[in-house]
Formats: structure tokens, C-alpha cells, sequence
């Protein structure tokens, strides 16, 4: 018999709220309960059938030994920590992982990739978008994970980013680009559920894609539950 499922969704202190409560709301929806971690609050050995590492400011370039950009103003070492702990759990337990912007550039990292630090100084064939509303178009890998959920080779998504994947971390594969090319999704080379987005489901709850997404990570968290 499964137990009440519980997946841990983290944060910073201020400035998550607003995908906090999207996040939560759509795993409701789908049968999913949440909590919340953030880095003054949270535990350990808690238990955890999902994790899901939302957007925020920079992941600090000293956590992973390399130098401060400019356009890195605000950062969180204690937030870095708490999620990388987190990551390593969810590793050794086969726990589904979902990251959202941050989240997916941390998951990267993780895994050993790396990042550009500032689109705006990239050489692009097309303007960067930066709206929450969907703009930027992507084309989704077709033999993909995400290409399963969606249902779909296109997709128009949000962009609120300023930095992007560059060396694709072990373990992990593209599942989406942009017309720039620039990587929009990962996800894990083996069978255990590991999904990053670089853009924001949460903040289109209207679109049918976030309902396809969260519903497909929720169904993963109940079949951990079942262990």
C-alpha cells in the first residue's frame, strides 16, 4: 500500500514564494503533497519522494570554483548547499527530481557541466526573449523523455533567464533547444526520472503543457512512494 507521498520544494528565504505556491498547487492538483525547504528551515532525513528545485537568483560561482560575473549581483551559498545535499540524496535513493531554471542549471552542475554566465554577451542569430509570457519557441528533442510527456516537437515557453547550459553535465542529455540553440531542457540518460526546464511551468498554469509536466512528475512521485 502506498504511503502519503511528500515532495520537498525548495527555495530561498524571500523571492520563492510565488513558485512555491504555483508548484504546490499544480502537484495538488495532482494528487501530490508539498513542502516547502528553504535554507533557515529544513531537514535531513525528512521524508522525501520528490524533489523539485525551483528558479531564483545565481547559483554562486564559488561553489562549483569559478570566477564572479558581473551580472551575478545577489547569490546563496546556504541555498546552494541545502539543494546540493538534497541532489545527492535523490541520487542515491532514485528519488524524482524536477528543476526549474536555477534548479536545471544546478542539476548540471551537479553532474559536472557548465554554464555561460551572461546570455546578453553571447553571439546570437535571434534577440534573447525575457518575458513570463510564452515566447520563445523550442523545439523538443524527439526520442526524448519531454518529448513523451508533451506530445509534441514544438512548444512556446517562458524566458526569465540570463544564463544558459553550456558543457551538458554526466548522465544527462538535451531534450530541448531554442532558436538560438541555446538548451532549454535535460533530463537524466537512465531510466530514473531527472527533468530540467529552463523555463517556468509554474507561472503558466494555464497552458496545457505545465499540466503535462507536473502530472507526469507527479505519477513518478507516487510510484516512489510505493517503495
Amino acid at each position: 500500500m502506498a504511503r502519503k507521498t511528500n515532495v520537498i520544494i525548495t527555495g530561498s528565504a524571500r523571492g520563492s514564494h510565488s513558485a512555491w505556491i504555483m508548484s504546490q498547487g499544480l502537484l495538488r492538483l495532482y494528487g501530490v503533497h508539498a513542502q516547502f525547504f528553504q535554507p533557515s528551515q529544513w531537514d535531513k532525513k525528512i521524508q522525501m519522494d520528490g524533489l523539485l528545485i525551483t528558479g531564483g537568483i545565481d547559483i554562486d560561482p564559488r561553489t562549483f570554483h569559478t570566477h564572479k560575473h558581473f551580472s551575478t549581483i545577489k547569490t546563496d551559498t546556504q541555498r546552494d548547499a541545502m539543494e546540493l545535499f538534497l541532489l545527492e540524496r535523490a541520487q542515491q535513493e532514485a528519488i524524482p527530481v524536477m528543476g526549474i531554471c536555477r534548479g536545471m542549471q544546478l542539476i548540471n552542475l551537479f553532474m559536472g557541466g557548465t554554464l555561460h554566465p551572461h546570455i546578453p554577451e553571447m553571439d546570437l542569430n535571434f534577440q534573447h526573449p525575457h518575458s513570463v509570457f510564452p515566447s520563445n519557441i523550442l523545439t523538443i528533442e524527439p526520442k526524448s523523455r519531454l518529448h513523451k510527456i508533451l506530445k509534441t516537437d514544438r512548444l512556446k515557453a517562458n524566458a526569465l533567464h540570463h544564463q544558459t547550459l553550456k558543457k551538458i553535465g554526466k548522465g544527462l542529455r538535451v531534450s530541448a533547444r531554442d532558436t538560438n540553440a541555446l538548451i532549454q531542457a535535460i533530463e537524466s540518460t537512465e531510466e530514473n526520472f531527472t527533468l530540467g526546464l529552463q523555463w517556468h511551468p509554474e507561472f503558466m498554469p494555464y497552458h496545457w503543457s505545465t499540466h503535462r509536466i507536473f502530472k507526469a512528475f507527479a505519477k513518478e512521485v507516487k510510484k516512489q512512494a510505493l517503495f
